[in-house]
């Protein structure tokens, strides 16, 4: 009884530690409001590296060609602060809602930053 406790309780251990992320989000996600159609609208996701090394960002995509994605190109240091910008050109008038797609060096999971909003004439 007891090593099938050990087991479990490591097992557990061991996923808690895997599911820590690298990098602590300031924000995951952003309402914008109302934004006036073709209007571009700048959005600023920062982030901290949590980890004890450095990290990279490897891809940070947006969910459609109206957000076009920046992100740190070199290392971010352990304890390190930067940020993922983007510009969002409003389109077709209603609601929104759209995601920005991370992948660090350190997670085989992606992070999604998220922004949502309405498009008004």
């Amino acid at each position: 009884m007891r090593k099938t406790t050990f087991i479990v309780m490591l097992g557990i251990a061991v996923a808690a530690m895997a599911a820590v992320a690298p990098i602590k989000w300031k924000t995951t996600s952003i309402d914008l409001g109302q934004v006036t159609k073709n209007e571009m609208k700048n959005l600023s996701f920062e982030f901290t590296n949590v980890t004890k090394s450095s990290i990279q960002i490897l891809e940070a995509k947006g969910s459609c060609g109206c957000t076009n994605v920046k992100f740190p190109s070199g290392e971010i240091k352990a304890g390190e602060t930067a940020s993922i910008t983007a510009n969002f050109r409003s389109g077709s008038v209603g609601a929104f809602k759209k995601n920005i797609r991370i992948k660090t060096s350190e997670s085989e999971e992606y992070t999604y930053l998220n922004f949502k909003g309405e498009v008004v004439e």
